[in-house]
């Protein structure tokens, strides 16, 4: 069993066993619903996977039909968040959480309707995805003996809900924290590029005031150009720093594209580090001198390199998230 986002591109969900023994197989009876994203893919494949356990549990003896019944029908309700979301919703991720939480609860719903002899075939797949959010040495990781389970059915279900309950919760909170951070980095990126603009506007209209001193090759050139050029040369130097990373990154199977996102963080802030710096060197802070625009630009693109300086934070938090994701 593989957590829903741990596996590439999902989101926070328990892994799919496979069909238990005996279940007679039969087709998902999902919906026609394309998915417009891979989190919808995943979704999809797993409400079509529920559905065949759903037909399995149906055809054996002593089935449970109003039961079977009421479980298809909250899978049902997933269908409609399979199409296209908008932007509030990309962000808050209403929908996502809301498909992976409502097949949580019929994933703990069916152990239920399962025998003890399922269930044991299934424990090691559950406590493998488990294991990836939760400590080794947890209560409920460790509960677990085969020589007693199958002969106490009702505290077997009873232990392997405790597992997926809890190994559901650290998953849904794990995945929270990896969007907020996401949208913590694309706020900052908005922010540095809507200052960045602000700037070169504001050194258009203003004739009085020049952020950056041209230098001597360059007397006669707008200040408003000026700064785009080395503000462009900032962005250069952030791509340049941030091409390694940026390659070498994994997103460990999650929705967000966090590699993506600090991409974007670095290209965003790594103008505003070279215009800051730039100023400093001008003032005198610096023991650079730039008598040439060739220099000034130069001087650009090495403190837009030093961007990473800025945004390190946001790479060890997500290095730091992404830790229980992407080890083997």
């Amino acid at each position: 069993m593989i957590d829903q986002e741990t596996q590439p591109e999902g989101t926070p969900g328990t892994p799919a066993p496979a069909a238990p023994v005996g279940s007679g197989g039969g087709v998902g009876s999902g919906g026609s619903t394309v998915p417009a994203a891979v989190w919808q893919v995943r979704v999809r494949t797993k409400l079509d996977d529920l559905h065949q356990q759903l037909n399995g549990l149906e055809s054996r003896a002593g089935a449970n039909p109003a039961r079977l019944a009421a479980l298809r029908t909250q899978l049902s309700g997933v269908e409609s968040v399979l199409g296209r979301s908008g932007v509030v919703g990309w962000l808050r991720g209403g929908n996502l959480e809301y498909a992976w939480q409502t097949i949580h609860s019929v994933e703990r719903a069916m152990v239920e309707l399962r025998t003890p002899q399922e269930l044991l075939g299934l424990l090691p797949a559950y406590q493998g995805a488990a294991a990836q959010f939760l400590k080794a040495d947890d209560t409920v990781l460790t509960a677990f003996d085969a020589s007693t389970d199958v002969a106490a059915p009702a505290l077997f279900q009873a232990k392997v809900r405790a597992l997926l309950l809890q190994y559901h919760a650290a998953s849904d909170e794990f995945h929270e924290s990896v969007r907020r951070l996401r949208n913590r980095m694309l706020g900052l990126s908005v922010f540095a590029l809507v200052a960045e603009a602000l700037m070169v506007l504001v050194q258009w209209r203003s004739r009085d005031v020049q952020l950056l001193k041209p230098p001597t090759d360059a007397a006669g050139v707008p200040a408003w150009r000026l700064l785009l050029f080395v503000l462009i040369a900032g962005a250069l130097g952030a791509f340049i720093s941030a091409l390694p990373s940026m390659i070498t990154s994994r997103s460990g199977g999650l929705p967000y594209k966090l590699p993506f996102q600090q991409g974007l963080l670095k290209l965003a802030i790594g103008p505003l580090v070279a215009v800051v710096g730039i100023m400093l060197v001008i003032g005198g802070l610096v023991e650079t001198t730039v008598n040439s625009t060739a220099a000034l630009l130069g001087v650009a693109i090495v403190f837009g390199a030093g961007q990473q300086a800025v945004t390190a934070f946001a790479d060890r938090r997500a290095s730091e998230l992404l830790t229980p994701v992407t080890k083997s």
